[in-house]
């Protein structure tokens, strides 16, 4: 048990060494979501004639901070392989007595605890840009979050595992970052084929419920979590393949 409260606080180290090194980019990062924003607001607002809704402005608010919660999600897995890829540390995470897969938890983990305040900032400066406060239950969508997300973190574990074999894989993932912004506008609920999409029955529940507009059974909570699983499973399972070809043709240690 030491040693894996260990590994843990070493992330965490790692975690906050890098934001305070980088500290820029990850202020760039808020601005940049931020500028996108307001692109869409007054784009929206000016093609309506001036003025905006207030369902369509909660859609539009919620809507964009889903997707920006699903991208950091989906990048936490995907991103972080390439970038021990790309720094030609990737073997050297296999060193670890505890393996690499207890290390990709744990920055599960911190990356999923970050993602939620980075969203929480960008949430409240929209809400201040366009003066239309919502009213958030957020230990609920806290829980939705934990159910729907790990289907993301094995779509990005898929793909990450991609560029173990193949190394510059940035085009290809930055086509299902974009792709990200359907799952998250699909209509999930009641339950379709669309409801099947990693993420897309979460940002429906969590839409719903912010804007009052649904209740959910038992049952429905039951399958987010199931898919969820399996897409989280079948992402562990495409990476031990590929993991399995890298170390096979000896690429864990190139670039």
């Amino acid at each position: 048990m030491r040693r894996y409260l260990n590994l843990f606080i070493a992330e965490t180290l790692k975690n906050i060494a890098e934001m305070r090194r980088y500290l820029f980019d990850t202020a760039s990062a808020v601005v940049i979501f931020y500028i996108i924003f307001l692109a869409m607001f007054f784009g929206l607002k000016g093609l309506a004639g001036g003025s905006i809704t207030g369902n369509t402005l909660d859609q539009m608010i919620i809507g964009y901070i889903l997707w920006t919660f699903a991208m950091t999600s989906f990048q936490s897995t995907s991103y972080k392989i390439y970038e021990e890829s790309q720094r030609g540390t990737l073997e050297q995470l296999y060193l670890c007595s505890l393996g690499m897969e207890w290390s990709l938890i744990f920055r599960l983990i911190l990356d999923f605890v970050f993602s939620f305040f980075f969203s929480s900032v960008i949430l409240v400066v929209t809400m201040l840009t366009t003066g239309r406060w919502l009213s958030i239950d957020i230990p609920y969508v806290f829980g939705i979050l934990l159910l729907s997300l790990p289907a993301l973190w094995g779509i990005g574990l898929a793909f990450g595992s991609l560029s173990m074999v193949f190394k510059k894989t940035t085009a290809f993932m930055q086509i299902i970052t974009f792709g990200l912004i359907g799952a998250v506008a699909l209509n999930g609920y009641p339950l379709n084929l669309c409801s099947f999409i990693p993420f897309t029955a979460g940002a429906t529940t969590i839409r719903m419920s912010i804007t009052g507009s649904g209740t959910f059974p038992f049952s429905w909570y039951v399958f987010m979590a199931t898919v969820s699983i399996i897409y989280l499973l079948a992402g562990v399972s495409i990476f031990k393949i590929f993991e399995k070809q890298a170390r096979k043709r000896n690429l864990l240690n190139q670039y």
